[in-house]
């Protein structure tokens, strides 16, 4: 038999001008979810040390580099630096979760792509079904809500990692 010990993650999912933010109590407890907007580097650094101060997290976990879009990742780049700056000050160990895990680990679960995995993460916290986007059509943008089901997923992708592997996955080391 295992124990596991209760801790707090904040998972941030980066995107052009916007975060997308989930703090997760393992081992499956959703406390908060949210999205912030930022039209500077400078205003960003506000709002990711905020979100660091008010939860205390054990673990910031952010998404890691995609090797498909290096020219569209440079500001978002910039804002991971951020977030590990400010996590470093506060002594919060940061971790990455690359594509192919998330995607691994959404496949496990029968989902072909993340209107799939959002409907999915509705079932396992009905609290958050108010906010599942309806699929676009191919020409629409992706709805803002989105941003919330992205944080979400890369957050319990990042617990039920530690609760397969025993607790074990060492923070970035960028």
């Amino acid at each position: 038999m295992s124990v596991i010990f209760s801790h707090r993650v904040l998972a941030v999912e980066i995107r052009a001008g916007r975060l997308g933010y989930t703090v997760f109590e393992t081992p499956s407890k959703l406390r908060d979810f949210g999205a912030a907007w930022f039209d500077s580097n400078v205003t960003a650094r506000s709002r990711i040390a905020r979100l660091l101060r008010l939860n205390r997290p054990a673990m910031l976990v952010l998404r890691g580099f995609s090797k498909r879009y290096r020219q569209k990742s440079r500001q978002r780049r910039a804002v991971m630096r951020i977030a590990s700056q400010e996590a470093r000050k506060l002594t919060i160990p940061v971790t990455r979760i690359n594509e192919e895990t998330l995607r691994s680990h959404f496949e496990r679960h029968s989902c072909r792509d993340k209107y799939d995995m959002a409907r999915r993460l509705t079932v396992q916290f009905p609290e958050i079904a108010w906010r599942l986007p309806v699929r676009p059509k191919f020409y629409e943008p992706e709805p803002r809500s989105m941003l919330y089901f992205d944080s979400i997923a890369l957050a319990t992708t990042y617990v039920e990692f530690i609760i397969e592997n025993g607790g074990i996955l060492s923070p970035a080391s960028k």
